[in-house]
């Protein structure tokens, strides 16, 4: 029965292994495709009979049945747009793919050391929920890289528009010179201009992909000066100098709840802990709540309290400025 878990245990990391195979290389996939575009515009140049065609294709499944099916599913559109806020080269079906077989894989390899179905379940939920827990993290990392770089790039732009520059040239100027994400954020709102969209809707279009408060800021203040008239680079220094201060409350507040978010997460591990380390003293006492199918559902309310309770204190300490 070890060696048949075990078996299970080793599938279900070689499912999760694979999904993240699959999500690593964006970076050098969209260098090649950099690439290749470069080099279909530069034997463009010299010919008269190739055209090159630039369109967004939204694919959600490799199988072209199945993607005309998940086009018209709101929930898919929703998980294409966190997945390209992520920045991870993967399809909505392939995602839930790899949910699915993890979730059943763990299941399986709980199965073969308790009977208990609501242990089973809880333990494919929590397996399933692993790709989308690192898809949320990708994406939270990914605009927390933003963030930090957006008053640089405000800078960039007001220092640009005071020079005499356009305001798309700006833009430009962000898309080549700062790093990535915000680099190529700006470059797709730069190209969507260049293409034809209105300034305003290429700039919504910009919140709409990066959902931020303070970029959300910038874009109503560039809005508004378009319509009443003003010094625009002296108003995206202001919002630069806001959001600078915002990050520095947010540190300070940081520092000063250090004591009691430590303390709070410290009551949260210790139920935790203390039922482990009974365990490892004292077997035969804990034996009735591992084994009897009774200690099971005590089991699995007492995640269910505890991650409740994991979620408020979360919630308490997270305070919005």
């Amino acid at each position: 029965m070890l060696i048949s878990f075990f078996v299970f245990l080793f599938a279900l990391f070689l499912v999760l292994g694979a999904y993240l195979l699959a999500t690593l290389g964006s970076d050098a996939k969209r260098a090649r495709l950099r690439q290749r575009l470069a080099e279909a515009l530069l034997h463009s140049a010299h010919t008269e009979d190739i055209e090159v065609v630039l369109a967004r294709n939204e694919l959600l499944s490799e199988i072209p049945a199945l993607n005309r099916i998940l086009i018209r599913v709101q929930a898919a559109l929703r998980l294409k747009q966190m997945l390209d806020q992520a920045d991870l080269q993967i399809t909505p079906s392939r995602l839930v793919m790899f949910s699915g077989m993890a979730g059943m894989l763990a299941a399986l390899a709980v199965s073969m050391i308790s009977i208990s179905i609501v242990v089973m379940v809880v333990a494919g939920i929590i397996a399933a929920a692993l790709p989308f827990v690192h898809v949320y993290w990708k994406r939270k990392k990914r605009f927390d890289r933003f963030l930090e770089h957006l008053p640089d790039a405000l800078d960039l732009m007001s220092r640009a528009l005071a020079a005499g520059h356009a305001f798309s040239e700006a833009m430009h100027m962000v898309s080549a010179e700062m790093p990535e994400p915000i680099a190529t954020e700006f470059r797709k709102t730069y190209e969507e201009q260049n293409l034809g969209l209105s300034l305003k809707l290429a700039l919504e279009n910009l919140t709409h992909r990066i959902p931020l408060l303070d970029l959300r800021m910038c874009v109503t203040a560039v809005l508004i000066q378009r319509e009443t008239g003003g010094n625009l680079a002296e108003i995206l220094e202001k919002v630069a100098h806001t959001i600078r201060e915002r990050f520095r409350i947010m540190g300070d507040l940081k520092t000063l709840t250090t004591s009691s978010r430590m303390s709070a997460w410290l009551l949260c591990g210790l139920p935790i802990f203390v039922t482990f380390a009974i365990t490892v003293l004292n077997p035969e006492y804990m034996a009735i709540l591992w084994k009897d199918q009774r200690g099971h559902y005590l089991i699995a309310t007492a995640l269910l309290l505890q991650v409740t309770g994991m979620l408020i204190v979360r919630k308490i300490l997270r305070i919005k400025i």
